[in-house]
């Protein structure tokens, strides 16, 4: 038995698993959202993930061809007192001759046989049985494949109130904010273990926030006087939301980073001003790659980068290959990366809505 299942939310489960991956390393993945791990692995995604929906500590997976005396079997060896429900759901197709309300029961009949007394409406202790089976990706491409596998356990979480921190719920605001749960990923591919992060085009402070609320001493830089103002104010609000991390924010280019800032970093985010169907049009790219290199010369070793770029809609489900940003080819994008200090370490492509993609690239200082 593994200490705890971490069940991810369904919207893009190649980012799920490159997040996990880097705030926790080793890992098993039982499904494409779905992993096992130890109790500590667990805390700390708990703390930092804005991905998962569901940890089950105590917990495990079984087969299905095994799974109701499995299961049973091994929530009595818990010997937790009182009384207990067994709940059941699912994520993925449904499987033929599999019904979570049956298989509930025959677990629960197995308990009361053991001498457990059941409890559906208010009880002591609730074992949670989740289905993880396959299912076809839709928005975002996935070639992740497992069989369907049961999880079981106890919840301990279910994730973080994130309505609580949308962009517009912040003292500034503007239209263009990003969604906290992406820039929250942002943050933890850039910064996994801690350290100084910058964001050289912070806008309205979103990136900023989530580094506050991780606990990471976060930087801004931005050329526009309301938007380092505007990010002051967000980044005072994150404090008082129990954020530990101190912040600075400044009036600066990132293409110039050295010269605005004082040491070096260990994390870089940012999300790269552009306009509607940018990934057409050429006028953002030397912006772009000159950040690239900025940060490169204030970066330590073996530093994270994560960012944003326009992607067309319709190359998403195609190779990267396929795909242009800011007027070039995916060929000279890459260059762009190599040529200033970059090893490209993943790339993911996001629907946002029909017209509009973002490819999340992350990279690591040569």
């Amino acid at each position: 038995m593994v200490d705890s299942v971490v069940i991810g939310a369904g919207w893009h489960p190649q980012i799920f698993r490159t997040e996990a991956s880097q705030l926790i390393g080793s890992c098993k993945f039982v499904h494409p959202h779905a992993l096992e791990c130890n109790e500590a692995q667990a805390q700390r995604l708990i703390s930092r993930s804005s991905l998962f929906t569901e940890v089950l500590s105590p917990g495990g997976v079984v087969s299905l061809n095994n799974s109701i005396e499995s299961i049973a079997s091994a929530f009595l060896s818990l010997n937790l007192p009182g009384t207990v429900a067994v709940k059941p759901t699912r994520s993925g197709n449904k499987i033929d001759r599999w019904s979570g309300r049956e298989v509930a029961g025959e677990i629960g009949g197995l308990l009361v046989a053991a001498g457990r007394d059941i409890d559906l409406t208010n009880p002591d202790v609730t074992l949670r049985i989740h289905l993880l089976a396959p299912s076809d990706p839709t928005t975002h491409p996935d070639d992740f494949v497992t069989e369907p596998v049961v999880a079981w356990g106890i919840t301990i979480s279910k994730g973080d109130d994130w309505a609580k921190r949308t962009a517009t719920n912040r003292p500034f605001f503007k239209p263009v904010s990003l969604d906290p749960k992406l820039a929250r990923t942002m943050v933890n591919l850039a910064v996994p273990k801690g350290g100084r992060l910058l964001d050289p085009f912070c806008g309205t402070g979103g990136l900023i926030v989530e580094g506050i609320l991780c606990g990471i001493d976060s930087f801004g830089s931005d050329l526009a006087w309301p938007m380092v103002t505007g990010t002051r104010q967000n980044a005072e609000w994150a404090q008082e939301l129990g954020g530990a991390g101190a912040f600075e924010i400044r009036n600066g280019s990132a293409m110039d980073i050295d010269n605005c800032w004082e040491g070096d970093f260990d994390g870089f985010v940012f999300d790269p001003p552009y306009g509607r169907n940018a990934w057409k049009s050429s006028d953002g790219f030397e912006l772009f790659e000159g950040a690239l290199k900025s940060c490169a010369k204030s970066a330590v070793e073996k530093a994270n980068l994560v960012t944003l770029i326009p992607w067309p809609p319709e190359s998403i489900f195609k190779p990267i290959e396929s795909g242009i940003s800011f007027g070039k080819d995916w060929q000279e994008i890459h260059n762009a990366f190599v040529d200033s200090g970059w090893r490209i370490k993943s790339t993911n492509a996001i629907r946002v809505h029909r017209s509009l993609a973002r490819l999340l690239i992350h990279a690591e200082r040569k």
